[in-house]
């Protein structure tokens, strides 16, 4: 019996589905060509790949502000201000999955991307806490800036781009959160 198949290929795609480049690429493809207040599909894979476990009220608040905000200029600081105001809760995280939707060539703010940076959101107070999550926010896209400069995130991208040349489209900033994503 011949069985034929490519193996890099098999590969790409079950180490892809893994990290969920498939999600991140429908997310993207999709951001800007439905409204994300509305569409579903759109909200399930969002929610599933940056792993939303909030309220359907929080997810209103978010998903319209989300589709306000996705053909202006927003800034990390004003999703998360906004999100702070609506909600009562400091969302750094998802502040930034959002911006980073946006803005692909901006970080994610991860608790694994985090931790591996060796960061840590400060504060005895609401506003501190708010205030420090734009300071570090800003520390996170100083790491990835200098970061991406190094050799090391050269290799980094080289392989990646080697090992998934279906996915050299992804900026290279989400490379590098796919892989610090993946070092849990």
């Amino acid at each position: 019996m011949d069985i034929n198949f490519d193996v890099n290929k098999v590969f790409q795609e079950r180490l892809a589905s893994s990290m969920g480049l498939d999600k991140y690429q429908f997310i993207m493809e999709q951001v800007r060509k439905t409204n994300v207040s509305t569409d579903d599909v759109f909200q399930r894979t969002f929610n599933g790949f940056y792993l939303v476990r909030r309220n359907e009220a929080w997810r209103k608040v978010y998903y319209e502000y989300f589709e306000y905000v996705k053909n202006a200029t927003p800034t990390f600081e004003s999703i998360l201000t906004y999100l702070y105001n609506c909600t009562g809760n400091i969302e750094p995280s998802f502040s930034s999955k959002m911006f980073a939707t946006i803005y692909p060539d901006k970080p994610i703010w991860d608790r694994y991307v985090v931790q591996n940076l060796n960061l840590e959101l400060v504060g005895t107070t609401k506003q501190e806490r708010l205030k420090n999550a734009i300071v570090l926010y800003s520390d996170i896209e100083k790491w990835y800036d200098d970061f991406l400069q190094t050799e090391k995130a050269k290799e980094c991208i080289n392989v990646f781009d080697n090992v998934m040349p279906d996915y050299k489209n992804i900026t290279s900033v989400k490379k590098i959160d796919s892989i610090l994503w993946s070092i849990k």
